[in-house]
């Protein structure tokens, strides 16, 4: 990894700073994830799968720098988003269907309309009603941009890549 920050100069200290926001987003999603027991079903697990590939293709990718390794960690990352996005979904749909009743705030206030029956889609995404945190559920987007990043420059015109 040394001699991929010293060759790179300015690019390698940027690169060097994504790859320890990997390290610390890997790290600070599954002290998350372990807070809140995420591991109580296999779609609970997706995450911990992907932190866990996430990490492989990091040692992967400061180990050697070849165009599958960069390949990889790209695909991993587009992995990242797509868990997230499935998490964001699945949080938001817990909210929603959340046996809680949503707020009401119109009875709270003193205003004459009843609360609706069911929570609106807002409701459940910023958490009003239901426990399930939607914005936790976007945790590892950042951690995979961050590996996306990281790889762009490798591959190029002035630098020759093994394999």
């Amino acid at each position: 990894m040394i001699e991929l920050l010293r060759s790179e100069g300015a690019a390698g200290g940027l690169r060097a700073g994504l790859l320890l926001l990997v390290v610390l987003g890997v790290v600070g999603t599954a002290l998350a994830l372990a807070f809140d027991r995420h591991w109580q079903s296999p779609l609970q697990m997706l995450p911990w799968i992907v932190l866990g590939a996430i990490s492989v293709v990091w040692v992967a990718l400061v180990a050697r720098q070849t165009r599958a390794t960069i390949w990889l960690a790209r695909g991993v990352a587009v992995l990242a988003i797509v868990v997230a996005a499935v998490g964001v979904w699945q949080h938001t749909d817990a909210n929603y269907n959340a046996d809680t009743a949503p707020s009401n705030r119109a009875a709270d206030s003193g205003d004459e309309e009843p609360a609706a029956d069911d929570p609106s889609l807002m409701d459940a995404m910023t958490g009003v009603v239901g426990d399930a945190p939607v914005p936790a559920a976007m945790a590892i987007v950042p951690v995979g941009l961050a590996l996306a990043l990281a790889t762009i420059g490798f591959g190029g015109a002035g630098r020759s890549l093994e394999g």
